[in-house]
């Protein structure tokens, strides 16, 4: 799929795929191999292949050849299941355009479409617009990493409070989701940092664009202690978690090993002496066999019964 986007008075407006020759911004998502030739014939851009998206090394995602100026970044976005990701966007800057292509629909994206809606730009250069979304990424981040801290609390709560044990398993599987989730977050914090470092280094940019690139590594900065705190606190909350639970069961084996112990004795009585005995009234007992039947599925309910409203099962 395709987007256009044209400068009317400093907004960009939506323009359709015959003005788009007027764009300042072309967004491709997933796109097929018709909208490649589109952009190729129309434009004279060759886009970047999925293969070179998911290419690491940095010689691959930030350069500049005759197609223009080429930076891949990650941002970051939950899929349905509120699982976290990051998804590699291409972006080049070439002949006074921004082309972005992605796999995917990005909730910086979005947001930032709905600002522009409102908002003016300074110069409506591509480079604004390409920084313009990287601010948007980072702010996107940071209420990542504040709903993290949220999210943190509540589990902290849950772990300190010794009754609530029964509810350690979905903690431990909540503080694992929440670990990943902030390793994500710090993944595309230091790719931000290294794509904007180059286009302070390597690109070209007006003196505004350049003040606007400084000002998001100094955001990206502030983040990544914060984002670095994360993982101490998901750390020691696991660790809590771990030693109450390692607590628990020592005494529960405790009070196994007492009562072991003091039923030993009477069981080596009962192993040496047992039925080697004359005269034992219970064998012309007419009921006594019922009795120890229903006497030993007491003697085993009994126990389970017990463990279970004391929480040790």
């Amino acid at each position: 799929m395709i987007n256009a986007f044209g400068l009317k008075n400093k907004q960009l407006v939506k323009v359709n795929e015959g003005d788009i020759n007027n764009a300042a911004w072309i967004d491709l998502i997933e796109p097929e191999e018709a909208d490649r030739d589109f952009v190729l014939n129309h434009l004279g851009q060759n886009l970047a292949t999925s293969i070179e998206l998911d290419d690491i090394e940095a010689s691959a995602r930030f350069f500049e050849d005759n197609e223009g100026l080429h930076v891949h970044s990650f941002f970051f976005y939950e899929d349905a299941e509120d699982r976290a990701g990051n998804s590699t966007v291409a972006f080049t800057v070439h002949n006074g355009r921004l082309f972005t292509l992605r796999e995917r629909d990005l909730p910086a994206f979005r947001l930032y479409r709905m600002r522009s809606r409102y908002q003016s730009m300074v110069d409506g250069n591509p480079y604004e617009i390409l920084l313009d979304l990287f601010e948007v990424k980072v702010e996107q981040l940071a209420d990542q990493i504040e709903s993290i801290y949220s999210k943190l609390e509540e589990l902290s709560q849950v772990i300190m409070d010794r009754s609530a044990q029964e509810q350690y398993d979905e903690a431990m599987t909540s503080l694992a989701e929440l670990e990943d989730t902030a390793w994500k977050v710090r993944l595309c914090l230091m790719d931000s940092q290294r794509a904007v470092n180059y286009l302070v280094r390597r690109a070209k940019m007006p003196a505004d664009q350049l003040e606007q690139a400084r000002e998001v590594i100094r955001d990206v900065e502030s983040l990544v202690p914060h984002n670095e705190s994360l993982f101490q606190k998901v750390n020691f909350l696991m660790q809590a978690a771990t030693s109450f639970i390692n607590i628990e069961q020592s005494r529960i084996i405790k009070i196994f090993s007492v009562v072991s112990v003091v039923f030993l004795p009477p069981t080596v009585v009962a192993s040496a002496y047992g039925m080697n005995f004359e005269n034992m009234p219970e064998l012309k007992w007419e009921y006594g066999y019922p009795f120890s039947l229903l006497l030993m599925l007491l003697a085993g309910v009994a126990p389970y019964i017990y463990f279970k409203l004391k929480k040790w099962l």
